[in-house]
C-alpha cells in the first residue's frame, strides 16, 4: 500500500509538471503525450502490480521514432529483461505472469511490483532531458528505487557523457567540488571518510546526468557509490558554471 501511495504521489507531481509545461509552452518544437498502464493480478490482498506513466513523442516524426524506441526498449528490459521492442502492456502482463509462475515455485514470496514515471525536466532546440523514476520489487529484502536520465539530441539519439562535454576534466573538477560541498567533505578529506566507495578513492561522475532549467544534475543510485540505506543521492551544479564546457547551446529558448 505504501508503494502504491508513493507511485500516486509521483504520478500527480509528474502530471502537474507536464501540464504546467504544456500550458506555458504549447507551441514548442516537440509534442509529448502521456501513456498510462496500470495492471494487477490479485489473490485477495496479495496483488502483483504494474503502474507505468511514460511519455511518447508525437512530433517531429524523425525525432519521435528514435526517442520512442529508446524509451520503450528500456521499459521492456525492466519488465521482462529482454532487449526488444514490443507492446508495453503486453510486457506488463508478462511481468505479472512471471510472478504467478515464481509464486508456484517459491511459496510465500511477496508480490512483485513495479512503478515508473517519466518527466521532461529540460527542453530546448539542442537538448531534451528526461527523468525516469522507478521503484521495483522483484523479491529479496526490499524494493529498489532508482532514477535514470536520458539526454536526447535533436536527432533523437542519446548524448553520451563524452558527447555532453567539451572538457570532461573541467566538469570532473567542478562536479567533485559540488559533491564535497553537498555532503560536507572538505577539500582534503578522503571520499571514503564520508562513506562513499569510489575506485581507488578517486571521484567519478555518476552513470546518470540530467538537466533542469537551473542546474546540471548528478544522480547516484543506490549501491552506485554507497550502501542501499543511503538511498538516491543528488548533486546540483548551477548551469551558468557548466555552460562553458558543454558541447551544445543551452541559452536558446531555455524551457
Amino acid at each position: 500500500m505504501l508503494r502504491k501511495k508513493l507511485y500516486l504521489i509521483l504520478l500527480i507531481v509528474a502530471a502537474i509538471a507536464v501540464g504546467v509545461y504544456f500550458l506555458c509552452f504549447p507551441s514548442g518544437k516537440y509534442r509529448f503525450v502521456n501513456q498510462e498502464i496500470i495492471l494487477n493480478d490479485c489473490d485477495g490482498e496479495d496483488c502483483a502490480e504494474v503502474s507505468i506513466n511514460y511519455l511518447l513523442c508525437k512530433s517531429p516524426r524523425d525525432f519521435a521514432k528514435i526517442f520512442n524506441d529508446s524509451l520503450q526498449r528500456q521499459l521492456i528490459r525492466k519488465l521482462i529483461a529482454k532487449d526488444t521492442l514490443m507492446d508495453v502492456e503486453e510486457a506488463g502482463n508478462l511481468f505479472l505472469s512471471q510472478y504467478k509462475s515464481d509464486k508456484q515455485q517459491f511459496e510465500g514470496i511477496a508480490p512483485y511490483q513495479i512503478q515508473i514515471v517519466d518527466t521532461i525536466t529540460f527542453q530546448n532546440h539542442s537538448l531534451v532531458s528526461l527523468q525516469r523514476s522507478g521503484s521495483e520489487y522483484l523479491g529479496g529484502a526490499h524494493p529498489i528505487d532508482w532514477i535514470t536520465y536520458w539526454n536526447f539530441k535533436p536527432t533523437g539519439e542519446v548524448y553520451t557523457q563524452e558527447d555532453l562535454f567539451t572538457d570532461k576534466r573541467k566538469i570532473l573538477d567542478l562536479a567533485e567540488k559540488y559533491f564535497r560541498k553537498t555532503f560536507n567533505l572538505s577539500e582534503n578529506q578522503e571520499l571514503k571518510d564520508g562513506g562513499f566507495v569510489f575506485q581507488n578513492d578517486i571521484f567519478t561522475l555518476p552513470e546518470n546526468i540530467g538537466f533542469d532549467k537551473d542546474n546540471l544534475i548528478l544522480l547516484y543510485n543506490p549501491y552506485e557509490i554507497a550502501p542501499y540505506s543511503t538511498g538516491i543521492m543528488e548533486v546540483k551544479i548551477p548551469l551558468n558554471e557548466v555552460i562553458p564546457w558543454l558541447s551544445f547551446n543551452l541559452k536558446d529558448d531555455k524551457k
